[in-house]
């Protein structure tokens, strides 16, 4: 496995952490992806070779319950978006 690009500390996150990240993107203001969307991402980002720890994006670093939150956002994946 390659390492993430931001991992600097513990590399896992608790789910009161990702419930807080999720929680601060749907405060934001930010067009948040409907369900169907959101399942269809966390589904590609689930089957990704490039998913460390059932968590995070090893392209960007991003925890991707959080990241595939976001509509306006894409997947980071080096070959290109996969969403």
């Amino acid at each position: 496995m390659n390492r993430c690009i931001k991992c600097t500390g513990s590399v896992y996150v608790s789910e009161e952490e990702i419930e807080e990240g999720i929680r601060k993107v749907i405060e934001s203001g930010v067009p948040i992806a409907d369900e169907d969307l959101y399942l269809k991402r966390l589904n590609t980002c689930y089957s990704c070779e490039r998913l460390a720890y059932g968590t995070t994006c090893m392209s960007c670093g991003c925890i991707v319950r959080i990241r595939a939150l976001n509509a306006l956002r894409i997947c980071p994946h080096e070959s290109g978006s996969r969403w």
